[in-house]
This record gives C-alpha cells, sequence and structure tokens, in this order.
C-alpha cells in the first residue's frame, strides 16, 4: 500500500474532526491515508506546500463567506497536486467557476468516509494517468532545486539550460535546478523541440528569445549568451 500524505483546507471544528477520523478509517486497499495538516487559513497552506511534499488537498470551497477552495485552484492552477473541493452548497455557480481553473471533484457535505477515501482513490488514479500523458507528451521534467526538493518544472518555464562539469542548470525567472546529464544526451531523450543549442554550453527555450544578433542571442530577463560558431547556421535555420 503506498502512504498518501493529505492537507485540509477547513475552518470548521466539527468537520476538522471528521475529517481525522474519515481518513483514519482502514478501507482503501490501495492507500494509506495520512493527515499532513488541517488549515483554516489559504496562505499558511501555501507556504507548507512550497517546503513538503504532498500528495492531495481536500478544501472547503467557502471559508469565512469567501470563496478560499477558488483562490486555492487558482495558486495551484500549473501545481501537480491534486485537489478534491468539499462544500454545503449545491450552488451551480461555484462548480462551474471552479472547473474553470481546474477539473476536481467535487463532493456536498456531509459525505461517509467510503465516499471521500473512494473520491481521494479516483482523483490520485487521474493525476497519475495525467503524469503519464505528461511525461510521454514530454511537457516537463522532474528537477532537484537547491534545498534537494524535487520541482515539476514545466518547458516553458525554463529560461535557458546551462552545461558544465556533467551537470545541466536549468534556469527559470526565479530558480535554478541541477541535473547530472550531459546536455547533448538531455535534448535528445528528455526535451521536446522548443529548445536549440546554440553553444557547447548552452541549449535556450526559443519562447523566451527577444533579440537575435550574429553571435548573441537575448532572452526574456536581459539574458544575453553566446552563439557558437559551429551553432550559428543551425540557429539561424531554425529561427529563420
Amino acid at each position: 500500500m503506498n502512504d498518501i500524505i493529505i492537507l485540509v483546507l477547513e475552518d470548521n471544528p466539527l468537520d476538522q474532526i471528521k475529517m481525522r477520523v474519515m481518513l483514519s478509517k482502514p478501507i482503501s486497499t490501495l492507500y494509506r491515508f495520512h493527515l499532513g495538516g488541517i488549515f483554516t487559513e489559504l496562505d499558511p497552506l501555501i507556504h507548507y506546500l512550497s517546503g513538503h511534499q504532498v500528495d492531495l488537498v481536500l478544501s472547503d470551497i467557502m471559508i469565512k463567506e469567501q470563496p478560499v477552495g477558488i483562490h486555492l485552484l487558482k495558486k495551484l492552477r500549473d501545481a501537480s497536486v491534486p485537489v478534491i473541493l468539499m462544500t454545503l452548497s449545491q450552488e451551480e455557480e461555484l462548480f462551474v467557476e471552479a472547473q474553470q481553473y481546474r477539473r476536481v471533484p467535487y463532493l456536498i457535505k456531509p459525505f461517509h468516509a467510503i465516499s471521500l477515501q473512494s473520491t481521494i482513490e479516483k482523483a490520485l488514479e487521474e493525476h497519475y494517468k495525467n503524469k503519464l500523458y505528461d511525461f510521454l507528451d514530454k511537457k516537463y521534467l522532474y528537477l532537484s532545486n537547491k534545498t534537494g526538493q524535487r520541482d515539476r518544472v514545466w518547458f516553458d518555464e525554463i529560461v535557458y539550460i546551462e552545461y558544465d562539469d556533467n551537470y545541466c542548470q536549468f534556469h527559470t525567472p526565479t530558480k535554478k535546478y541541477l541535473l547530472r546529464k550531459s546536455l547533448s544526451m538531455l535534448l535528445s531523450e528528455d526535451m521536446n523541440d522548443l529548445f536549440i543549442r546554440v553553444h557547447h554550453r548552452y541549449a535556450i527555450n526559443k519562447i523566451h528569445i527577444q533579440i537575435v544578433k550574429a553571435d548573441l542571442i537575448t532572452l526574456v530577463g536581459d539574458i544575453t549568451l553566446p552563439v557558437g560558431r559551429s551553432y550559428k547556421r543551425e540557429v539561424s535555420d531554425t529561427l529563420r
């Protein structure tokens, strides 16, 4: 059985107790559910997610008469963690708005432990299918940051890749990641046609190009990289 870490965003004390009890029941034959934390506000939960491995988030839609669950979906729109929304309300408007950001499972309170755990199982199954689909379609990589945490990094986030001493360093607008692999092998096996090698040390993401000159390419963020002599024709042909 796989261990699943779950966060709960819920401000009702009684519902918090119910969630704790329902998740502790040994119903699922596939997973063991562990409660990573119960939060009553969105910002502390988002902060926790940034530094901890979490497999799923259960969130009430309305907290203190605010659509906090919708705000959660906005913040996690490109994140890999699956979300399940819970609510007392049967308003169609809330459901429709939620699905605009992510297609997520929806639980109407009150619900039983069997309903909760079966919904979690389905959400995880869909999540793993999507991960496989995205991997085969080459949309992202899982990369390690400075703290050793593995993040899902979408290709369109990567501005350029720098190769040095058997390591590829991935530069995004906000973070850097390392992968022990040659640049040639990385480009041939793992990346898609967004990337082009412009130097023996650099490969760039074409969507981030700002200015192209004979020997230099400027990327977003005023990043300027050299174009190697042996790569000039390929760069010129690709970007023509």
